[in-house]
């Protein structure tokens, strides 16, 4: 199995690509890696102690170029992630998408990078860049796994109750087979103490999970979710169990953060060294990633 990942690259750390790659090859996964941008670290650390470039949208499509030219039919999966400017979207949107229609076969899955809890991070061209992804039935995107702030930018609308939850999700899906929301508002359930996703399949109900917050600070978390879930999806594609495979990668992923959690020194809570010891332990959790744990975090099915 081999798949292409485009997004960010860290030296040091646990995010984007690095946070990505290592649990899929511990799964028997070939992995190419584009890196959106190559960084000395992740901006948490502060915007003052991150080193390095952006990859600019000519480089992007000369990297996406390459590969494809020369391996046009290698990838069973593509997986897309942080994109730093609306080039950048655009030109992997185009690779990706010529390649999708050469190769329907190959699973897409795409994480709309966009912001959280109400506020953008990029710029504001990238959305529409990201719309036309969506939308376009011509592009081919598989799958996405945005936050609902990101699901209500890709729709327009605000989504304030569960119905509005279940009403968007059907337009989506008129264009989108897979919607996994990794985390949904806690204005929804009122409920400090556990964050809600949602896992959605065309002409299916869009099923509620809701997960045991570990209260402390971590970064990468996304990023090892929709690999893992691509991994899960991919397997099980043939007779999908979508919610199976969401609370599967829920319970690696918090255990991974439990684990994180326990190499993490106690009285740290600020700066530099929060940042450095809250790195995902992907190392230690090597052996975790085919799945062992099963609790089952279903809350609600919206019928």
């Amino acid at each position: 199995m081999r798949l292409l990942a485009t997004q960010s690259h860290v030296v040091h750390g646990y995010v984007g690509n690095k946070a990505a790659t290592f649990p899929l090859q511990c799964l028997g996964w070939d992995v190419d890696c584009c890196n959106t941008v190559q960084f000395s670290n992740h901006t948490g650390y502060g915007l003052d102690n991150v080193k390095g470039d952006a990859t600019t949208g000519t480089q992007l499509d000369q990297l996406l170029m390459g590969v494809f030219k020369n391996f046009p039919h290698e990838y069973c999966a593509l997986l897309s992630g942080y994109l730093p400017h609306a080039e950048a979207v655009r030109r992997m949107g185009d690779r990706y998408g010529q390649y999708k229609s050469a190769n329907p076969e190959t699973l897409w899955l795409m994480d709309p990078v966009m912001g959280d809890e109400g506020q953008l991070y990029v710029s504001e061209d990238v959305v529409p860049e990201y719309k036309h992804l969506v939308f376009n039935p011509n592009v081919g995107v598989d799958i996405i796994t945005p936050n609902q702030f990101e699901l209500e930018v890709l729709h327009g609308s605000a989504v304030t109750t569960l119905q509005e939850l279940k009403e968007t999700l059907s337009v989506m899906h008129e264009h989108i087979p897979i919607i996994v929301l990794t985390s949904l508002d806690a204005r929804l359930f009122q409920d400090p103490h556990h964050i809600y996703c949602a896992a959605s399949q065309k002409d299916e109900p869009p099923v509620i999970l809701k997960v045991p917050l570990i209260d402390s600070y971590f970064t990468g978390v996304g990023d090892i979710f929709s690999a893992l879930l691509m991994d899960r999806i991919y397997r099980n594609r043939a007779d999908l169990n979508l919610v199976s495979c969401v609370n599967d990668v829920l319970n690696i992923v918090q255990t991974v953060l439990k684990v994180t959690h326990k190499f993490s020194p106690r009285g740290v809570s600020m700066g530099s060294q929060l940042m450095k010891d809250s790195e995902l332990r992907l190392i230690e959790c090597r052996d975790l990633y085919a799945g062992n744990e099963v609790i089952d975090f279903t809350y609600k099915t919206l019928y």
